[in-house]
Parts: C-alpha cells; sequence; structure tokens
C-alpha cells in the first residue's frame, strides 16, 4: 500500500520553521499599517505575501493547504500587479486560480482508482514538447506586452511562461516543477525590485530557497515511492 504523502500531520504545522513563519506574518501585517517604514508596504501586498510564502511553504511539504491558501495569495497579487503594470503576472494569477483548485483534486484524487496522486518525473517527449512551446509562448506574450506597454515586457514575458509550465508541472507532481521554480524565482527578484515591490522581491527570494527544499523533498518521496 501506498504511503499517503499528500496529508502530512497537522502537528507538523506546529513545529519551530512553521511559528517563526507565524510570527513573521503576523510583524508584517503590523509593518503595513504602520507608516514609520523606509520601505513601501500596503496592506494588499502584505496579505498577499503572507498568503503566498505560506501556500509555497506547505506545497514544498507536499500539503495539499498549500493549494487552498494560495488562492487567497493569487487574487490580492492580480489587484498588486495591475497597480504596477506587470499586466503578464495579472493574467498569470487568474491562470494560478483555476489550476490550484484543479491541483487540489489532482493531488488527492488523481491516482489509480481515484487514489492520492504519487510523485513522478515527466516523460521526455512531453519536456521538449514543453521548451518549444514555451519559447512560442514567451515570443507571443512579449509583442502583446509591448502593445500594451506594460513594464519590463520580455522578462515579465518569460516568467509568465516559466510560471505557467512550472505550475502544470507541479499540478501533476512532477520533480521537474521544482527545478522550474528555482529558476523563475531567479528572475523575479531583480524584476520586482525594479517595480518597487521590495518585499515580495524578498517573499521570492525565500520562495528560491522553498523551490530547492521542495525538489529535495519530491526527489526522496520519488525514490521512498519506488522502493
Amino acid at each position: 500500500m501506498m504511503k499517503n504523502f499528500a496529508v502530512e500531520p497537522m502537528n507538523k504545522l506546529l513545529k519551530l520553521p512553521n511559528l517563526i513563519g507565524i510570527s513573521a506574518s503576523i510583524l508584517l501585517l503590523i509593518m503595513s499599517l504602520q507608516k514609520v517604514w523606509l520601505l513601501p508596504l500596503s496592506f494588499l501586498e502584505a496579505i498577499a505575501v503572507i498568503f503566498s510564502a505560506w501556500s509555497v511553504w506547505l506545497l514544498s511539504q507536499n500539503h495539499v493547504l498549500g493549494w487552498w491558501l494560495g488562492l487567497i495569495g493569487v487574487i490580492t497579487y492580480g489587484i498588486v500587479f495591475y497597480q504596477v503594470k506587470l499586466y503578464g503576472e495579472v493574467g498569470i494569477q487568474f491562470f494560478y486560480f483555476i489550476t490550484s483548485i484543479q491541483a487540489i483534486w489532482i493531488w488527492e484524487k488523481g491516482g489509480d482508482n481515484q487514489s492520492e496522486k504519487p510523485v513522478t518525473r515527466i516523460a521526455k517527449s512531453r519536456l521538449i514538447f514543453s521548451i518549444i512551446t514555451g519559447l512560442l509562448g514567451v515570443y507571443l506574450l512579449r509583442v502583446l506586452l509591448i502593445f500594451l506597454n506594460g513594464a519590463a515586457p520580455f522578462w515579465d514575458a518569460v516568467t509568465t511562461i516559466g510560471s505557467v509550465i512550472a505550475q502544470l508541472y507541479l499540478m501533476e507532481r512532477y520533480v521537474q516543477s521544482w527545478y522550474l521554480w528555482i529558476i523563475v524565482d531567479t528572475i523575479y527578484v531583480p524584476l520586482y525590485i525594479s517595480r518597487g515591490l521590495y518585499f515580495t522581491s524578498f517573499l521570492y527570494a525565500i520562495f528560491w530557497l522553498m523551490a530547492v527544499r521542495g525538489l529535495i523533498y519530491f526527489q526522496n518521496l520519488e525514490r521512498e515511492q519506488k522502493t
């Protein structure tokens, strides 16, 4: 019988890293309400940062609750990105919302006989197809963003298409999803700094570390499932 990897015991949420995260979340909310900090932070961006961080953290631990919290993060970030004219990022929030709902079902019922879907690796043929369609998608989206007078159209297009593919991979519990998230998060950090989203940039630096952790965790799960 396959071990249930999707729903980790809830008492794990009370471990030290999670308690630190709870404290940081409360502090961030307080900072957004006190207009005395050197770096600008709106209450809406604080909410987006908090829920997105918890979402990625839980997903890197293979916890399906991460998808539920992510729904709140994508809604608030859609508004934040619209305000700073990163239209590619606005569009991808709609994609995240729909695919997150799909992912909840896939993770819990997407395996054989509606069982939990195991962690696997993507087939080589599908990987090649992803690369070709990804490059085409970047080119077309860049053209559209230039037409819309969006900020940083090339990098916005690269991160948007890269995130779409990474999200689709993560929905299917592919190990390779975390490789893509590492690459995308590396680009996101300076991109958000350039748009004045300093706390979001810091968040994506944290996401980079979480993606590394998620990669290691998924690799270990895949080996366990094979044995």
